[in-house]
């Protein structure tokens, strides 16, 4: 006597062999990780990195004497720098720091503080007028609109003399 087969049969033996080319198998599936792997570093290469956002304070130089008035140029990569009316996402302003040390980069940047120089009209320079003679410190912080420092922090410093007037 012969027992009808059951129609499933055939899809049990095929499904796995299915399943087994179309999931890769073999040397060419191993060809393929090889190619898989080696892809990240090669694109890593012919593709440019998002560019890290830096600040340089690009006049005075570092151990520059100069007079009481001090013309300050700030230069930035990667962040476009304006004003911060009205508030842009993505963008930031600069702060100068004269002689005081910073503040906590998780906080607002005190607003009341003679010696915390606001720039957020978006300018990229600063005439910084009547110092004392002697040694002083500049540091310059972007920050976002909201005038958080950015995340990871974006700062330079340097150190000038003002000279004695004679």
């Amino acid at each position: 006597m012969r027992f009808p087969r059951p129609s499933w049969i055939p899809v049990a033996l095929i499904a796995p062999l299915a399943l087994a080319v179309a999931c890769g198998g073999g040397e060419q599936a191993d060809a393929d990780a090889d190619m898989a792997e080696a892809m990240p570093e090669e694109m890593a290469e012919e593709m440019p990195a998002e560019p890290a956002v830096t600040v340089r304070i690009a006049q005075p130089e570092e151990g520059a004497t100069v007079g009481p008035d001090v013309q300050v140029v700030l230069e930035t990569e990667g962040i476009e720098i304006v004003s911060i009316t009205p508030p842009v996402v993505g963008t930031g302003h600069h702060h100068l720091y004269v002689d005081v040390d910073l503040t906590p980069l998780s906080d607002l940047i005190p607003q009341n503080d003679p010696q915390i120089i606001h720039m957020g009209d978006g300018s990229t320079e600063y005439m910084l007028e009547g110092l004392a003679p002697g040694e002083h410190r500049l540091i310059a912080v972007v920050a976002n609109p909201a005038h958080i420092p950015l995340d990871p922090p974006v700062v330079d410093t340097l150190h000038f003399t003002v000279a004695n007037e004679e």
